[in-house]
């Protein structure tokens, strides 16, 4: 779990983790961004109550560069367990079985790296949103990374994977988004399983990514992409996949203009450029890019 100035939100977080009933074993990994408001002594008073089971990664200082990603890589790097689950401050989970639900299939479905479920969408105050930003399916579904390079389609509290890897791709660090290039990078050890069951709330309008304006949004997730198609270059569909949603983000930059300010919309071109004449690789180096992200 990550937080940054969650006071409103962070104990509906924590008591959703608590009230899971398991027969194993788990521990709650929190990392809090140097928060000003209170939420950093709610996690200290949790984590006095629960010494067993809660452990902070409480920040000295700030992450620079991209918001929150430093939190994330830190945290994400304390978590010791076979299987990870993630669950943002502002989120929280509704079924006391989640954990153990999504666990067990794992455990019992050996060629499956990823599992998440349906989710419930609320606002700021906790209310249901009617108009959803990511339709789910109504039946349970097995993905593959092929259908998941097409576009984000899993929720972040609702995602349980098997952990795969012993360290995340250099690459990870400096991208700036990190939930879809961890599902992907987990996706490629196997299947992806989907449950229409809602047993958790992802909250609209409180996050970083909520607050962040489209032009925003769109120079971040084309960044970020670029990134995974360098990562995936030796697969073609998956590759190819990525490179259709860049096309189609240009594409909705090209119609709303308006919204992208000039220099970021010549950058928009410039990736686009370099990715019809087949340079990709040679327009993001990671060492470039993280000095780009770090003075920013």
């Amino acid at each position: 779990m990550i937080t940054y100035n969650h006071v409103n939100y962070i104990s509906q977080c924590i008591d959703g983790i608590l009230m899971q009933q398991t027969n194993f074993d788990f521990e709650i990994v929190i990392g809090d961004d140097l928060s000003t408001d209170g939420t950093r002594e709610l996690l200290q008073k949790y984590a006095l109550q629960y010494p067993n089971l809660i452990k902070l990664n409480l920040r000295e200082k700030r992450g620079i560069g991209i918001p929150g990603k430093e939190n994330f890589v830190s945290t994400l790097n304390m978590c010791d367990g076979e299987y990870i689950s993630l669950c943002d401050g502002d989120d929280y989970w509704t079924d006391p079985l989640k954990l153990q639900k999504q666990i067990t299939f794992l455990e019992d479905n050996r060629d499956f790296s990823v599992c998440f479920h349906n989710i419930e969408e609320v606002d700021v105050e906790g209310k249901t949103r009617h108009e959803r930003i990511l339709k789910s399916e109504s039946s349970e579904k097995v993905y593959t990374i092929e259908d998941l390079s097409k576009v984000n389609f899993i929720h972040t509290p609702s995602v349980v994977f098997r952990k795969n890897y012993s360290r995340l791709p250099e690459f990870f660090e400096f991208c700036p988004i990190g939930d879809y290039p961890l599902h992907l990078i987990n996706a490629q050890y196997g299947k992806i399983k989907y449950f229409p069951e809602k047993m958790a709330c992802y909250r609209i309008g409180s996050g970083i990514w909520s607050k962040q304006d489209v032009k925003t949004q769109i120079l971040k997730t084309v960044y970020t992409i670029t990134y995974l198609i360098m990562y995936f270059k030796n697969n073609a569909v998956v590759k190819q996949n990525l490179e259709n949603q860049v096309r189609l983000l240009l594409e909705e930059a090209t119609v709303t203009k308006k919204i992208i300010l000039d220099a970021d919309y010549r950058d928009l071109h410039l990736i686009s450029k370099k990715m019809y004449i087949g340079h990709i690789l040679q327009l993001l180096k990671i060492k470039i890019f993280s000095k780009i992200w770090k003075t920013n």
